[in-house]
């Protein structure tokens, strides 16, 4: 994370930051329009299509601007270069997600299940199948290339270029002195399921977003964190898919979800997490070894 002696500096890059995406918008935009020539409105391969440009553009494109602007060293800001991390912060993830699928599916529930005045609700729940819609178009293809392609672009270059965008940028650029670690991982947690524009999975996704950003802050290394995001986009790609093949029945989101009593799995969930995170973070996830993000990024000084 960023270390500096003025509020400034980091106020300046967040500044930068929100001038460079708005840039890439637009450029995204004109391309996406362009290419979108080439494909049929509303058909898989034309939201497949507005997808890599929006996370190579506007995500990734967005996440190296703004740190070659900023610092002589974009990967490094980024968390990307170096090798300094082991197999255990992976391994770590796939743990953490499979203990705290039960307690997340029961979030997921909670969530779904909250209601608003009828004004607001209708239109959150008009959002809501909006996203699912185009969600359901891309991932309900039954062919086993569609299966590839699901799990390459909405599983592993979404994962990797969000984490390029919120992990790697906004929160490294929020974190300027070690009081304020905690609150960027949190703050950008809110942002990155706030702009994804679906509040009936925004807590889950805040909680993930959460666990994304200290995963980098623990391990150093944005790698483990774009595993953590792609892992989690692809289980949800090749579920879907299995779905669509008539495979399996059961969903995914609905393992361990209890309705209308104490939701046991989850509890189950919440406290084998706990312990596993009190004893077993240091272990899996801190890297005590490779220079971190907090010891070494640059920002060039103007």
């Amino acid at each position: 994370m960023i270390q500096s002696n003025s509020g400034g500096s980091a106020l300046r890059g967040l500044l930068i930051l929100f001038g460079v995406l708005m840039a890439m918008a637009i450029v995204a935009g004109m391309l996406a329009t362009w290419l979108s020539g080439y494909t049929v409105s509303g058909s898989r391969s034309f939201y497949l299509l507005q997808s890599v440009v929006q996370n190579l553009v506007m995500f990734c494109g967005t996440g190296y601007a703004t740190w070659r602007i900023i610092s002589p060293d974009p990967l490094k800001n980024l968390g990307l270069s170096g090798g300094g991390c082991s197999w255990r912060p992976y391994a770590g993830v796939v743990i953490v997600l499979l203990l705290g699928m039960p307690l997340l599916n029961q979030i997921i529930h909670y969530n779904s299940e909250m209601t608003f005045p009828a004004g607001l609700e209708s239109w959150l729940r008009g959002m809501e199948e909006a996203g699912a819609e185009v969600t359901r178009i891309i991932l309900d293809a039954p062919s086993a290339g569609s299966l590839v392609t699901g799990v390459l672009f909405v599983g592993v270059l979404t994962g990797l270029s969000e984490e390029f965008l919120f992990r790697g940028t906004l929160q490294n650029l929020l974190v300027k002195r070690g009081h304020m670690r905690a609150a960027a991982i949190w703050v950008t947690a809110i942002i990155f399921s706030a702009v994804h524009l679906q509040f009936y999975g925004f807590f889950p996704r805040v909680l993930l977003g959460a666990f994304f950003g200290y995963v980098l802050y623990w391990s150093g290394s944005l790698w483990p964190a774009v595993f953590a995001h792609a892992l989690n986009n692809s289980l949800v790609v090749v579920f879907t898919w299995l779905e669509a093949r008539g495979t399996v029945t059961a969903d995914i989101e609905n393992l361990g979800v209890i309705r209308g009593g104490i939701p046991w799995w989850a509890i189950l969930s919440l406290v084998i997490l706990i312990i596993f995170f009190r004893y077993g973070t240091h272990y899996f996830f801190i890297n005590t070894k490779a220079q971190t993000l907090d010891n070494g990024l640059k920002i060039r000084n103007r």
